[in-house]
């Protein structure tokens, strides 16, 4: 889904005109009857704003970034629709600018960008940005909890706000970094205070991947699928495959394993108590058990104790 916010829908506050004070985006208390402030039992709206879909006419939506999540509000030929992605599900966002077009494509830069397919963005330092759209596009990734006979099951979805106010991409590009500022803000847990984002959280992932484990398409199942996850979440890792059995446990009982913000198992039930088994050997077991999270991508045979811990997340 792709969205513009255009010159027709100004945001209410011109950064341009605020100098080094930034807004608050925060709501004020409220006052009941008696003048003793009451907090709003609404969700907290930190960030409004008017989209529109380019390829449908008289369509428009209206975006509020909540504690709760992400509200679309489609507004179409008298018709309203509503619909707000949780903040959970939520996993990441990312500012980027169209690519420059190669020769012979079209150069016209109100083309629709409807189809996301046909869009191609860079990041803004690639050197291949398009100079000609001074657009600045957010991409919120989303994996969206369904249900179904089966169970649960989480589905891709990808939301793409164009923001093209101002007539330069630096100002455009400022908006866009307020919305993904507050975005990361509201998944870390932490408040919305400021319009710029630092994570508090540099280290990478430790990834132990087993190639051996099932039917030897580990590290082809990470590649294609586990890995863009973490690029959209903007988790950086290092890669570590598994020589020889024990390879895991003895690798996990003798590094500083604090050097990583947490362990990703890739394969089955045994690499995973493999890893289990030296965190355990080490001296300060206890505080590695507390201090790292752990998390299994079933690759195996049986996958047991991911089905396990699916069944008691449903």
């Amino acid at each position: 889904m792709a969205m513009d916010a255009t010159a027709a829908y100004r945001p209410k506050v011109d950064l341009n005109e605020l100098g080094d004070h930034e807004p608050k985006l925060a709501p004020p208390d409220v006052l009941d009857n008696g003048g003793t402030p009451q907090h709003q039992q609404q969700p907290t709206v930190y960030l409004t704003e008017t989209f529109y879909i380019s390829s449908k006419k008289n369509t428009v939506f209206e975006v509020r970034l909540t504690d709760k999540g992400l509200c679309l509000k489609k507004q179409s030929n008298g018709s309203t629709k509503e619909q707000t992605i949780p903040m959970k599900d939520i996993i990441g966002c990312r500012c980027l600018r169209s690519k420059r077009r190669s020769r012979g494509s079209s150069s016209c830069t109100c083309a629709s960008i409807s189809n996301s397919s046909q869009l191609k963005v860079v990041e803004e330092n690639s050197g291949e940005q398009d100079e000609t759209d001074v657009s600045a596009y957010l991409y919120i990734y989303a994996y969206i909890l369904k249900r179904n006979r089966r169970g649960g099951f989480r589905e891709r979805t990808t939301i793409t706000l164009r923001f093209r106010s101002f007539d330069r991409y630096e100002d455009n590009n400022r908006e866009a970094q307020k919305w993904r500022a507050a975005i990361k803000h509201l998944i870390a847990g932490e408040p919305v205070q400021r319009l710029t984002y630092q994570p508090k959280e540099t280290r990478k992932m430790l990834v132990i991947l087993n190639p051996k484990s099932g039917s030897g398409k580990a590290r082809e199942m990470f590649q294609q699928r586990v890995a863009p996850i973490l690029a959209e979440a903007e988790i950086p890792y290092d890669l570590h495959i598994t020589k020889k059995c024990n390879w895991a446990r003895e690798f996990v009982r003798l590094r500083d394993v604090y050097l990583w913000r947490g362990i990703l198992v890739v394969g089955g039930d045994g690499i995973f108590f493999e890893v289990l088994n030296g965190l355990f050997e080490r001296e300060d077991w206890q505080t590695a058990i507390d201090e790292l999270p752990i998390g299994i991508i079933p690759c195996g045979s049986g996958n047991g104790l991911a089905k396990t811990v699916s069944f008691l997340y449903e």
